[in-house]
């Protein structure tokens, strides 16, 4: 009898949420906070990508890029990847998102994200 085996390995996290903050007394160092794995909680790495995917562009913002609220990346750690990059200011009526768009934080992408979802993101990282 032949057979085949497809699968992967689930101890190993295909996506993984990496939440980290200024530190205050290092300019330019990220101290990484929280580490959210799918393999973890599937839902909230879910709930992440689809607000990513939801938010809405915009032009005119003046966010200082040295001074976010916090540092939030998607990366796959199978393919040893950043798949986003983005900083994050909270705002009374939701949130603006950088996101980094070339090989630098020279270029730049911004969003912006409802209440509700600011609001989610604070509560799973702790904020």
């Amino acid at each position: 009898m032949t057979g085949y085996s497809i699968g992967t390995n689930s101890d190993e996290a295909s996506r993984e949420i990496i939440i980290g903050y200024d530190n205050i007394e290092n300019d330019g160092q990220i101290d990484i906070e929280k580490v959210i794995a799918d393999t973890e909680n599937q839902g909230v790495v879910d709930n992440f990508l689809m607000i990513y995917l939801n938010k809405e562009k915009i032009i005119d913002t003046n966010q200082n890029l040295d001074k976010p609220d916090v540092h939030i990346s998607v990366v796959s750690p199978k393919q040893s990847t950043s798949l986003i990059d983005s900083i994050l200011w909270f705002k009374n009526e939701g949130a603006v998102i950088a996101i980094r768009s070339g090989e630098s934080w020279d270029r730049v992408d911004y969003f912006e994200i409802n209440k509700s979802d600011a609001n989610y993101i604070k509560e799973q990282i702790e904020y």
